[in-house]
């Protein structure tokens, strides 16, 4: 293949153009290509200028393999950032990208709640039923609180059968229809395993973040908290709502 143009031997080998154009200067890029069983490489493509003593041009180009790299650190960028159960963010997670959202709505002013859900009698679970059988009931009630919730909104597993949800936009009363939409729509759908049928109920506890205060993320979930303590020690399958101006629990 000496002597041709590199464009044509790589339309020969793969049937299509370059992904990227070349520049005369020292680059590193990363090429994803797919074999004929559709198996995913991904190689680092690393090129040099060349100069030669007759003024022509030309590019010394390496092509490395780097498939194994991208691997362990796909899969370490997981394990780092989503739990292992469920597959939704975990607790660091959360932190990280609903900080970010809420330091975007207070400089625009805009709206920002969380909720905290908990699952109701889950240690009675998995006394009854056993451990297996109690994380079953955690991806269950994951997916169903997915089926309903919108795009966009933030949703993690904050600790044992506690999970938290971020909502940029969404006031304090449209995230309590939320609430008692995930309420409904959980009871509603009992987990039927091993020719058991599983009741689960949530808890949760709603808090909106005051615009004219100075709140920071972690006063708001200690607020959501509190709701959600109120929500459990009144009955449980329920929402409370921290009401800021009246400082007060709102039964729903």
């Amino acid at each position: 293949m000496f002597g041709k143009r590199f464009a044509d031997i790589w339309f020969t080998l793969s049937g299509s153009s370059f992904p990227f154009t070349f520049e005369n200067k020292n680059s590193s890029q990363e090429l994803q290509l797919f074999s004929g069983d559709q198996s995913q490489y991904t190689y680092q493509v690393r090129t040099s200028p060349l100069q030669y003593v007759n003024n022509s041009h030309g590019l010394l180009l390496i092509f490395t393999d780097i498939t194994e790299l991208k691997r362990l650190q796909l899969k370490l960028e997981n394990q780092a950032y989503y739990d292992e159960l469920t597959q939704i963010y975990n607790r660091r997670a959360f932190f990280q990208h609903s900080k970010q959202a809420f330091d975007e709505a207070k400089k625009s002013a805009s709206s920002f709640t969380l909720l905290l859900l908990d699952i109701d009698y889950f240690k009675k679970v998995n006394d009854t039923y056993g451990h297996y059988t109690g994380d079953q009931v955690l991806v269950h009630v994951v997916k169903a609180c997915q089926s309903v919730l919108p795009k966009g909104a933030l949703f993690a597993r904050y600790g044992g059968e506690e999970f938290v949800l971020a909502l940029k936009g969404y006031t304090s009363s449209e995230a309590e229809v939320l609430a008692n939409q995930l309420r409904r729509h959980v009871e509603t759908q009992p987990l039927r395993i091993n020719e058991e049928t599983i009741s689960v109920t949530l808890s949760l506890g709603v808090a909106q973040a005051a615009k004219q205060e100075n709140d920071t993320l972690d006063d708001l979930l200690n607020k959501a908290d509190i709701a959600l303590y109120a929500a459990k020690q009144n009955g449980r399958n329920q929402v409370r709502l921290y009401e800021e101006k009246k400082e007060m629990l709102k039964r729903t």
